[in-house]
């Protein structure tokens, strides 16, 4: 769970997680039937909210800091060790003005690149974690995943810690001795699970780890021992209403989505 300070900051920002919408796509389908009664759901912006704003980039993070949503964001690093928010391996997809593995490109370079737009309009700006520490540490949720086994985990932690903003800060990875490793350094930590894998959730609990994020598919009995367990549970990525209106009735907390505003509108959150 949250330690006490965090607790009462992300209740005050995620409770209904009312924020104004951006332009974005038209709804496909109508609201989803309407979840029972919660004081908080929290709707994480995944990737910056990928389906609306170029995917990871400086705008995005800009947009979502403007409302109650958890800014999430992959991390990988450059030449240079400088982390950077990026989800694969090369930059191929997701950028325009630079290509290869980031590990392979200089800062510079990575400046000077541009994020493709989802809704094909202006490219987005390329930013570091370093940057976003600087402008929302403190202010906003911060979730970022640590990607690239070659991050310097103990580096990493002291970004967040020497900053003073581990309250506002929870870190994920797929790898349990990662995920251990940060919240031995003393950061909030996000155990990140595949879809099937249902480890013990007391041992989760034992090693220090705080939140968990289940696939979506996770099933109803699973969620309730992660719960029960004292676990704060994030099923990913959820961008229809139905599925998350499902997973808050067996007792999630939130659910990562590429459009948080759309999903809050679903979920009758406004």
């Amino acid at each position: 769970m949250f330690k006490s300070g965090a607790l009462l900051l992300v209740l005050i920002l995620c409770s209904g997680c009312t924020a104004t919408p951006p332009p974005a796509p038209e709804p496909t389908s109508g609201p989803a039937s309407a979840p029972p009664p919660s004081s908080t759901f929290t709707l994480v912006a995944h990737r910056g909210g990928s389906l609306v704003y170029p995917e990871s980039s400086a705008e995005a993070f800009e947009a979502v800091s403007r409302t109650a949503f958890p800014i999430e964001t992959d991390l990988r690093p450059l030449r240079d060790g400088t982390l950077v928010p990026l989800h694969d391996d090369t930059v191929d997809r997701t950028m325009s003005g630079v290509t290869g593995r980031p590990a392979d490109i200089t800062p510079e370079q990575w400046k000077a690149a541009h994020i493709k737009n989802p809704q094909g309009g202006a490219e987005g700006s390329p930013t570091t974690w370093e940057a976003m520490l600087d402008e929302y540490g403190g202010r906003s949720v911060l979730v970022p995943e640590v990607k690239d086994p070659a991050i310097d985990l103990a580096a990493f932690a002291d970004s967040i810690l020497r900053r003073g903003v581990r309250d506002t800060v929870i870190v994920q990875s797929f790898s349990y001795p990662v995920a251990q490793t940060l919240a031995k350094s003393g950061l909030q930590v996000l155990y990140l699970l595949h879809e099937g894998e249902e480890p013990d959730p007391a041992a989760i609990r034992s090693s220090g780890i705080d939140h968990v994020g289940p696939d979506k598919r996770v099933s109803a009995d699973y969620l309730r021992r992660l719960k029960d367990a004292g676990l704060t549970v994030w099923p990913y990525t959820v961008n229809d209403g139905a599925t998350a209106s499902r997973l808050r009735r067996d007792g999630a907390d939130g659910v990562f989505t590429d459009d948080p505003w759309e999903l809050s509108k679903q979920l009758g959150l406004g």
